[in-house]
């Protein structure tokens, strides 16, 4: 029975961190915000029928070129990692931290928290940007799949970097920042193998082709971004179990 009544614990501090973040996204401010953004991505990428002939070209420019590989992973990795430092800055997570759950099963609600916050605005994004491709034509069944496809593990995977660097540094933004110019632009143009380090490099594989055929959908560019995050998961998860949290201040290594 205290086995049972240990493990409804845990899954109850999970799911109060999920429920917090759920309720903050659901509240008529976060809906309108997202309204906004989609409704915005959607007109913005509509004037693009001002030149009909060369609109698909420039809708996979700015679509792949810039929003998946220039703004998702600066997003991703200046945002991922808030609701952590968040919650350590804030104290609130001293009601957590005395909690049956474990420190790795915390970091993993956080994570998940992190992500749910920053796909509620890339996703919203990516609607407008969606249905603005099916309007002009650019985007056919299986190309709308790749694109969503691809950006869900990309920004899980770039989250879940940003998380890591939150867990050892109040810093995030500024090493987020960093991690991008060196790993994603630095190492991702390098050819012989070493751009396979960046996510960004098997991102625009995928997207490659994405407004003149029916999408690609490379597993072993999926496996790439999916196991950069999964490295990214499990390296945070270890240096946040072996933290310390003084009360009114930040956790500390």
């Amino acid at each position: 029975m205290s086995h049972l009544t240990s493990n409804k614990a845990r899954l109850g501090a999970i799911k109060g961190v999920l429920f917090m973040r759920i309720q903050e996204l659901t509240t008529p401010a976060a809906l309108s915000r997202n309204a906004i953004v989609a409704v915005a991505s959607f007109l913005l990428l509509m004037l693009l029928r001002l030149d009909v002939d060369n609109a698909a070209s420039r809708y996979q420019g700015l679509v792949a070129g810039l929003f998946v590989l220039k703004f998702l992973p600066i997003f991703c990795l200046t945002k991922g990692g808030e609701t952590l430092r968040s919650e350590l800055k804030e104290g609130t997570i001293e009601y957590l931290w005395v909690r049956p759950a474990s420190k790795v099963e915390l970091y993993l609600g956080f994570m998940l928290s992190g992500f749910l916050g920053t796909f509620s605005i890339v996703g919203s994004a990516l609607v407008g940007i969606s249905l603005a491709g099916l309007a002009l034509g650019a985007l056919g069944g299986g190309a709308f799949l790749s694109l969503w496809l691809t950006v869900v593990v990309v920004v899980a995977s770039f989250t879940a970097i940003s998380g890591a660097i939150s867990s050892f540094s109040s810093k995030f933004v500024v090493l987020g920042i960093f991690y991008y110019s060196f790993v994603e632009l630095g190492l991702g143009a390098i050819p012989n193998g070493v751009q396979r380090l960046a996510v960004s490099f098997h991102a625009k594989t995928l997207l490659n082709g994405l407004t003149s055929g029916d999408g690609n959908l490379e597993l072993n560019s999926f496996a790439w971004i999916l196991a950069t995050g999964l490295i990214g998961i499990v390296l945070g998860a270890a240096i946040f179990s072996q933290s310390r949290y003084v009360v009114g201040s930040e956790k500390e290594a």
